[in-house]
């Protein structure tokens, strides 16, 4: 059985959803006659194993007879703002990145990837959302960039650490290479080497009965 919450209040039913780039949406019904609003930390326990969370914001939520549903992304809700047109000459791609960020109203996390790239002689940063332009510059340099559970951002080559844990497989579909887990904790995540495949996606689902399981779609899939 789950336990899984936002701030004081019960969730009831969860659909969070990572990819391997970009960040993670969370689509959560929550035991509240009020709409949630703001920054959130889901937390998702799994019988005595340590809580695992996740730092998002709430971009819609509605309430209805006593239960509130809400649609939550990773980090500050700010990579759909609009950012204004920039120049640069001369510039590396993290200094790039981090002023896509800082003007996005997002938390840098691990940047140490755009470290050494050579510089950008000439980069002109169109009128566009700020995910689309952090997608621009990353095609651009070789790296990729997601949410992390935490709400900050990642960049960078993706290294592939192998994952430690060993979850129960509860089904597996090889033909579109993706498998269900039953797990102790939702810490399998994208951009993990699982029982020596890549992990592109995974879906964490907690249904009304409070069962939790684990979608994973293998990078040889994508």
């Amino acid at each position: 059985m789950s336990l899984v919450q936002i701030g004081a209040l019960e969730v009831i039913s969860l659909r969070l959803s990572m990819p391997l780039a970009g960040a993670w949406t969370a689509e959560a019904e929550v035991d509240t006659a009020e709409p949630l609003s703001g920054s959130v930390v889901i937390a998702v326990g799994v019988e005595d194993a340590a809580t695992v969370e996740f730092s998002g914001t709430v971009l819609e939520s509605r309430a209805f007879e006593g239960r509130a549903r809400a649609f939550i992304v990773g980090g500050r809700g700010g990579l759909r703002r609009e950012l204004p047109p920039r120049q640069y000459q001369l510039a590396p791609p993290r200094l790039i990145v981090s002023a896509i960020l800082r003007e996005a109203g997002e938390e840098a996390g691990e940047l140490e990837g755009l470290d050494g790239l050579p510089v950008l002689a000439r980069w002109v940063r169109v009128r566009a959302r700020a995910a689309e332009a952090l997608n621009v510059v990353c095609r651009r340099a070789g790296v990729s960039w997601r949410v992390r559970r935490n709400g900050t951002i990642l960049v960078g080559v993706e290294t592939w650490p192998v994952y430690a844990g060993r979850p129960f497989c509860v089904s597996e579909d090889g033909a579109h290479a993706r498998a269900v887990y039953a797990q102790d904790a939702p810490d399998i995540e994208p951009g993990i080497l699982f029982d020596g495949r890549r992990v592109g996606r995974v879906v964490h689902r907690v249904d009304d009965a409070g069962a939790f399981r684990t979608e994973v779609l293998f990078e040889e899939a994508s």
